[in-house]
């Protein structure tokens, strides 16, 4: 399925089941097939489940220029409005945590937020050591320009994600060159204010042996706000969801049915809001 945004972009997304709404964001050159065993586990769980592709990537249109954070905070925007989703919860991997992270600073119909292997602010500075890599002001563009010459996964990707993301990327190549306008803008962002001041419950995970974050920024974050937490992964490298599925998706049941009754009320209000 595919809709236009109000800037003309074609937005591949799949919409499945019925219930409370969960919509899962992809990282920067991610694809919305590496959810399978996400999107499975939640329509059991009796959800209505939401991937799509970011302009410029998998199966949505691309040559899409200029880009920037905001534009794919936006998208999603577009696509909860377009759907009649109220109260969703946002789960964000990678870039697509911090999409997650910018739509709570401008949008409040949200029931909560699962951050992955994802921190606040890409820079590392004098008062924030947990940034990507080495990547600080001075060197951030140069940083931008190559893939990082790590493995992102520690074992691999669960058997059971590969044949399904395996066929999406050989059908839609990435173009890294494509987005590095896109890149630089996710570099330069800095949500831990939002973090600090949301009233939205997060949960952020982080993967102890990640490539490109210590893993303790969940720690750092989760002490600046009771709405927040954050839980450490182990045996799992940057692609948590797709390298330890089940250990993932039980801790992604407890956040939801933590928060199913806050989900509820909030599409109560929602609707009550636009009955009146």
């Amino acid at each position: 399925m595919k809709f236009q945004t109000t800037d003309g972009v074609w937005i591949d997304y799949l919409d499945q089941g019925k219930g409370n709404p969960v919509i899962l964001v992809t990282g920067f050159g991610g694809y919305k097939e590496i959810w399978v065993l996400q999107v499975q586990y939640l329509l059991k769980m009796g959800y209505r489940v939401i991937t799509y592709d970011h302009r410029n990537q998998g199966g949505s249109q691309r040559n899409v220029f200029p880009q920037s954070m905001n534009s794919l905070i936006l998208d999603l925007r577009e696509l909860v409005q377009k759907l009649n989703i109220h109260a969703p919860l946002l789960i964000g991997h990678s870039m697509g945590a911090s999409v997650c992270y910018g739509y709570i600073d401008q949008f409040s119909d949200v029931a909560g937020v699962i951050g992955v292997d994802q921190t606040p602010k890409m820079l590392n500075t004098k008062d924030w050591s947990f940034g990507f890599l080495n990547a600080n002001e001075n060197n951030y563009q140069e940083v931008s320009k190559i893939s990082p010459e790590v493995h992102e996964t520690l074992n691999g990707l669960d058997q059971r994600v590969i044949g399904e993301l395996f066929n999406a990327k050989n059908k839609n190549p990435f173009r890294r060159e494509a987005n590095y306008q896109l890149l630089l803008d996710h570099f330069r962002k800095d949500w831990r204010e939002t973090l600090a001041n949301t009233t939205v419950p997060v949960m952020l995970m982080s993967a102890v042996q990640s490539p490109y974050y210590k893993a303790a920024f969940v720690d750092e974050v989760s002490g600046t706000n009771s709405c927040v937490s954050g839980v450490k992964l182990n045996n799992c490298g940057h692609v948590i969801m797709a390298e330890v599925p089940d250990e993932f998706n039980q801790l992604l049941r407890h956040f939801l049915l933590k928060n199913h009754r806050r989900q509820v009320i909030s599409k109560d209000l929602c609707q009550n809001n636009i009955r009146d």
